[in-house]
């Protein structure tokens, strides 16, 4: 992870789940998987003015470090989680602990509300359902509704190839606050490209929500420049209520 990329970066409904039928399926714990989906919001860190400015004054320092300090620091750096403590970014500690207290003001942005489910095929494979509101007052599907799910291979398909799974875990340095659960990465690399499509789901271990991230990355393997970089965190709030389940065709 280059952490340039890093610092510029870190610029109420229920969820239900399948029956015990389904408790092979890993994605069971977190996603309905009977053809009915649940509400979610997308979601953005927001930062703090302060964080901002440590943040740059950082920045300044990285770029003058020599090229194998730089890639230490890339090695344990990501751009969703706060930055631990290196001498050489902050000689001074006592910043460090501000640049740390003013991450912990980050805010959630909404972005957008979106219904996510799955509906079986059949042969232990999924579809995803999804939508969002568009302007026209109309919905369309969001990017993850080309995945599918393979819950006797724990892996999901896109047009790429097929992403396997790990556990995931997360302390409270992570942006969207301590959680567990699964992670789905495919990478591939050829002459022309180098392409990274993950999915993850997770719980965060208050137990009040559940997290579905997606992104795709594309660089070229030749020049090294951005071909492609999408990707959202979807927030499900858990609730004890279940009326806004919903199933195909219903409103």
């Amino acid at each position: 992870m280059n952490l340039h990329t890093f610092f510029i970066a870190t610029l109420a409904a229920p969820v239900l789940t399948c029956s015990a039928v389904y408790a092979q399926n890993a994605v069971a714990d977190y996603l309905p998987c009977d053809g009915s989906t649940i509400q979610g919001v997308v979601v953005r860190p927001v930062r703090d003015a302060e964080f901002v400015e440590l943040h740059r004054a950082a920045i300044a320092r990285f770029v003058k470090l020599p090229r194998d300090k730089q890639q230490a620091i890339n090695e344990k750096g990501a751009p969703d989680r706060l930055l631990g403590y290196d001498a050489d970014l902050w000689p001074d500690k006592a910043e460090y602990e501000k640049y740390a207290a003013a991450w912990k003001k980050t805010q959630l942005a909404r972005l957008a509300d979106v219904r996510v489910g799955l509906k079986a095929d059949g042969n232990g494979i999924y579809s995803v359902l999804s939508g969002t509101r568009v302007a026209n007052g109309g919905s369309m599907p969001l990017t993850i509704g080309s995945l599918r799910y393979n819950a006797t291979k724990n892996v999901w398909i896109s047009n790429n190839g097929e992403l396997t799974g790990t556990e995931f875990k997360a302390d409270e340095t992570y942006d969207y606050g301590a959680q567990t659960g699964y992670e789905w990465v495919m990478e591939k690399k050829d002459s022309l490209s180098l392409l990274r499509e993950q999915i993850r789901l997770t719980r965060t271990t208050d137990g009040k929500a559940i997290y579905l991230s997606y992104s795709l990355a594309e660089r070229s393997a030749i020049s090294g420049s951005v071909i492609a970089n999408h990707g959202y965190t979807i927030l499900f709030p858990i609730s004890s209520a279940s009326a806004n389940a919903t199933r195909p065709g219903q409103k």
